[in-house]
C-alpha cells in the first residue's frame, strides 16, 4: 500500500525555513516536513496501552469546562501521604507485603491520573485554549 499524499499551501517563509532545515540536516524536504508534523501531533489514545484507551477516548466527548476540571484533578492528600510513606518504607526495605500491593495500586492510580490530565490538556490546547504556564501549575500544587 502506498503512503497517502496531501497537497497543502504553506506560507513562503515557512517553506523557506523547512528548505533550510532540510539542507542543514541533509534530509529531503519531504522528510523534514513529515518529521516536523510527527513531532507536532500529540499522542492519541491509540498510542497508549489498551487498558487506558477507553477512558482517554471518553474525554474527547467532554466540553472544555469538564476538561479543565480533569486537568486540575489531584490525588487526595490522604492518598499522597500514603504513597509517600509507602515509598519511603520501600526505599528503606521495611515495607510490609500488603504495603507493596497498595503502593503498586497507588502508583497505577497516579499514572492513570497523570495520563488523563495530560490528554485533557492536549485536547484543550488543540481546541484553542490557552494553557497555564509551568509556574502557574506549580503554584496550584
Amino acid at each position: 500500500m502506498t503512503e497517502p499524499t496531501v497537497a497543502i499551501h504553506i506560507p513562503a517563509r515557512l517553506y523557506q525555513r523547512l528548505e533550510r532545515l532540510a539542507t542543514l540536516t541533509n534530509h529531503s524536504l519531504e522528510q523534514v516536513v513529515v518529521q516536523t508534523l510527527a513531532a507536532g501531533v500529540p499522542p492519541l489514545p491509540e498510542d497508549v496501552p489498551e487498558a487506558m484507551r477507553a477512558s482517554l477516548i471518553a474525554l474527547e466527548a467532554l466540553d472544555d469546562a469538564a476538561l479543565w476540571q480533569i486537568a486540575r484533578e489531584m490525588m487526595s492528600p490522604e492518598q499522597q501521604e500514603q504513597f509517600f510513606q509507602l515509598r519511603e518504607q520501600q526505599q528503606a526495605g521495611t515495607i510490609p507485603d500488603d504495603g507493596r500491593a497498595t503502593l503498586a495500586q497507588l502508583h497505577q492510580d497516579a499514572d492513570r491520573l497523570m495520563l488523563r490530565k495530560a490528554y485533557a490538556y492536549v485536547l484543550l490546547k488543540w481546541r484553542g485554549q490557552r494553557l497555564p504556564t509551568l509556574d502557574a501549575l506549580e503554584a496550584q500544587g
